[in-house]
């Protein structure tokens, strides 16, 4: 399975989608930054909030969202590599009120760059909106066969953005179910790739398993939420 057809797998969980929005949007200004916009998964949720400045690595994705998105008004796009040493031209000298960066942090290899990257990119008092894959326990096929460098500890994740200059406002674990599928094909089977199918069902019963997680509140989760905010 490529890239692009995991995101277009991912495209059509839109009750997956819909419950990590709503963990994310309480955070999210009006002058968006959105690092790693694949096909605009996303996009169109954060155009609900302002205008948004989308940066993808691969120019495949970008002819993607285009083709979803189309030109609305208050949208940019941007093919950069922001995870490289050198910032991209069309973003120096600009701010924004947030930026937004959802589950991209982990391919890129100089993490703490980056974030240093990010902070000079946040209006003062701004904010840096982070989804990353949790718990270094659960990197298996499914996580190096997707490029990533590493999965996050809270703690690790938190110091990172510390030294970076950030002060965390938030941070919490979501998505406790979704370590058992995880686990199941990735480190027991062996997996490269989650089946759709699959996927499919999970979307299906998200919203009961997201409301149970709210119940619980989940002490682990497959994925991890903190927000940093620019002094």
């Amino acid at each position: 399975m490529t890239t692009l057809t995991r995101l277009e797998t991912l495209s059509t969980a839109d009750r997956f989608n819909d419950e990590v929005w709503n963990r994310v949007r309480g955070f999210v200004g009006s002058d968006i930054l959105e690092v790693g916009m694949g096909i605009g998964i996303f996009t169109e949720k954060l155009l609900t909030r302002g205008k948004v400045f989308g940066v993808e690595i691969v120019p495949e994705f970008v002819a993607e969202a285009r083709r979803r998105l189309g030109a609305r008004p208050g949208l940019e796009y941007l093919v950069a590599d922001i995870g490289g040493a050198v910032l991209p031209d069309s973003l120096r000298g600009r701010a924004f009120d947030t930026i937004v960066c959802m589950n991209v942090l982990e391919h890129i290899e100089d993490d703490r760059g980056t974030l240093n990257r990010f902070l000079s990119l946040l209006k003062p008092g701004g904010r840096l909106v982070l989804v990353v894959p949790a718990h270094q326990w659960l990197f298996n096929p499914l996580d190096s066969h997707d490029g990533h460098f590493r999965r996050y500890e809270r703690a690790e994740l938190n110091e990172k953005l510390k030294t970076a200059g950030f002060s965390v406002v938030h941070e919490s674990r979501f998505n406790l179910f979704g370590i058992v599928g995880w686990f199941l094909n990735g480190t027991i089977l062996r997996r490269k790739d989650l089946p759709s199918g699959q996927m499919g069902l999970f979307n299906k019963v998200a919203p009961l398993l997201f409301w149970l997680e709210r119940l619980v509140g989940p002490p682990v989760g497959l994925s991890l939420l903190a927000v940093g905010a620019k002094p």
